[in-house]
């Protein structure tokens, strides 16, 4: 079946870089909001973080939520959200539990001439936890996690002790914080498991419909971030910049296998797709049967700069068959935003060099929003054209494929850092819905 929307041709053009692209006919269909002031009871969360826009911290048997970085939709309509390590680094973040809550989301569909959004609402959580003792068994990886230890660590590396005392919970249910692990993309496997991309190590992750850890964590080949044990405890060398590992992770559930790709290059320049080239990186092949990577690789480009690239790939989702789209976003926000897209690419094609051919699909700084469901919601600062509405926001870290027609996009937040909607005040974690003209799983380009 093919939509058509009337408001709208079915190629917008575009140019981008100095090259004509064509961003593919949508429009905005849904828009929701989780509040930033909406908190989980749990251990007390927020004893290193830097008050900031007015928020003032710890949180007293609470943990906040900062944001969505994956996010997966569910049979029952409602949806399953990743929040990312916490507090955006393993220095501050210590006392935040990771794993996944279950949310129903009442989207605004229409305009009705306000700027509010529709509501999130959480239903549930489930706490990441090594309750089979895998990452303290002396084999595979082991890594010295925050459950281990009396009190918290604090500063980067192995840290410091806090003085302040592990939360017996945290401690006796062997639960995952954001010290040990920076989850920042899900995929959900036939059987209801979870396949995590993870920033540390960076790591494959394994873990039940429960939270529980199945498997040693998957370290890459040659890949490691300077926070990974292997560079902390043996000594060993980074080979890529802090917080750049496997932001995307997206499964094919027409073959079993994963993909997984780090928001950026290499900082070795001998490892990266293309030497002397940023913009180029790897998606890595990675079989959820075997437990492991392939060895086969696809090379994609980002835009920006082939040195300096600040270009970042924020999530992956898969579409149909050997058919992905992509989050490119710059680390900008508000007026100073650029580059805020969703980009298609089909394994089975590539231009002469081998890389694979993109194809814009939205420009997320100005959706097409015929309804107005945006209403006057505009990020302080930016211009928008009436009819478009904006995601000028931060860490737009989650895309995922609710059908064939219609994907949905989410913000992490960086709480309490960002604030582009109302200055002074925390983002909320916004989610849109886009539906597309085109089936996603027939685009060919």
């Amino acid at each position: 079946m093919t939509r058509r929307f009337s408001s709208l041709a079915s190629m917008t053009a575009l140019f981008i870089a100095g090259t004509a692209h064509a961003e593919v006919a949508h429009q905005l269909t849904g828009w929701a909001a989780l509040p930033s002031t909406a908190r989980t009871p749990g251990p007390t969360s927020g004893n290193f973080i830097t008050p900031l826009n007015g928020v003032t911290a710890p949180f007293v048997s609470e943990q906040v939520i900062p944001g969505w970085s994956g996010l997966l939709p569910n049979a029952d309509g409602t949806f399953t959200a990743l929040p990312d390590n916490g507090f955006g680094s393993k220095n501050n973040s210590a006392d935040f539990v990771v794993g996944v809550y279950n949310v129903s989301i009442d989207f605004k569909t229409m305009g009705d001439g306000t700027s509010l959004p529709g509501v999130v609402t959480n239903n549930a959580y489930v706490a990441f936890n090594d309750a089979r003792g895998l990452l303290a068994n002396g084999q595979g990886i082991d890594v010295v996690i925050t459950a281990d230890l009396p009190t918290y660590r604090q500063g980067s590396g192995f840290g410091t002790d806090s003085g302040i005392p592990v939360d017996p919970s945290i401690r006796s249910g062997r639960l995952l914080t954001g010290y040990d692990f920076d989850v920042e993309s899900i995929a959900r496997d036939a059987d209801g498991t979870y396949w995590v991309g993870e920033e540390f190590g960076p790591y494959v992750l394994h873990f039940g419909a429960d939270g529980t850890l199945l498997d040693e964590p998957v370290a890459h080949p040659f890949l490691t971030s300077p926070s990974s044990p292997l560079v902390l405890h043996q000594p060993g060398t980074a080979t890529m910049a802090s917080s750049r590992g496997f932001e995307s992770l997206a499964l094919d559930p027409s073959s079993g296998l994963a993909y997984v790709l780090a928001e950026s290059a290499p900082v070795v320049d001998a490892l990266r797709v293309v030497p002397g080239d940023e913009r180029v990186v790897a998606l890595f092949e990675f079989d959820t049967l075997a437990g492991g990577y392939t060895g086969v690789t696809y090379a994609y480009q980002k835009e920006g700069n082939a040195t300096g690239n600040a270009i970042l790939v924020g999530d992956v989702t898969n579409v149909g068959p050997g058919k992905y789209v992509l989050i490119e976003r710059d680390g900008a926000i508000g007026a100073a935003a650029a580059i805020k897209r969703l980009y298609f690419v089909d394994l089975a094609v590539t231009d002469e060099r081998g890389i694979l051919q993109k194809t814009l699909l939205v420009d997320l700084l100005r959706i097409a929003d015929p309804a107005g469901i945006g209403g006057s919601a505009v990020p302080a600062g930016v211009s928008v054209e009436p009819g478009r509405f904006s995601m000028a926001l931060g860490g737009i870290e989650a895309v995922t494929a609710i059908d064939n027609h219609t994907l949905a996009v989410a913000l992490d937040t960086n709480y309490p850092n960002d604030a582009v909607r109302a200055p002074g005040t925390p983002d909320n974690t916004e989610v849109v819905r886009i539906e597309f003209t085109d089936a996603l799983d027939t685009l060919s380009f």
